[in-house]
């Protein structure tokens, strides 16, 4: 074999090694964080799908808001911040809520959902350091729908079409190889 198949074989082998690394790290990473009731989040910036409309027209049932942990401090009136929801959501307590931010007082912070229809007040309980996520950065409609499939069983799907090439390329490499030794 040539120093430059050689070259390529080797380069091909620590690739695939990487991106099979680089996929149980982030399928590890999403078990622990769902394991532990928390949102996925890479290097401080985690994902989430809205599902419900009380931040319409701004944010929509639907739509993926990305958002990144913070200080408490950092915390403005207007922003939109993510939160676990106390006692005051009724059912939805310890689900991840997106609202706005009404008011800072010396207790917490009071939120309130922009959607006046469903939110005509603002929410009962206050968000504290304790139960703070973070402060959304973006949302989109479209990364939504993408997200939503994903969060299901597209993570799976991708990282088979990913792995699934490579792990063939190596059986048949091996193949290859075990022939050449014969011959």
């Amino acid at each position: 074999m040539s120093k430059v198949k050689k070259a390529l074989s080797v380069i091909g082998t620590v690739l695939t090694a990487l991106i099979f690394l680089a996929a149980v790290a982030v399928m590890i990473n999403i078990f622990v964080c769902r394991s532990q009731n928390r949102p996925v989040s890479f290097f401080g910036v985690s994902f989430a799908v809205v599902l419900s409309e009380s931040m319409e027209p701004e944010i929509m049932k639907g739509d993926l808001i990305v958002f990144k942990e913070c200080d408490y401090s950092e915390v403005s009136v207007g922003d939109n911040i993510v939160f676990v929801a106390g006692s005051g959501f009724g059912s939805l307590e310890g689900r991840n809520i997106v609202h706005s931010v009404y008011q800072i007082t010396e207790d917490g912070i009071i939120t309130k959902g922009k959607n006046e229809a469903t939110n005509p007040l603002p929410d009962k309980d206050l968000v504290t350091a304790d139960n703070l996520l973070g402060i959304c950065t973006y949302n989109s409609a479209a990364l939504g729908a993408i997200f939503s499939f994903m969060s299901s069983y597209g993570i799976f799907i991708i990282i088979a079409l990913i792995a699934v090439p490579f792990i063939i390329y190596q059986i048949v490499k091996i193949v290859r190889l075990a022939k050449n030794k014969e011959e």
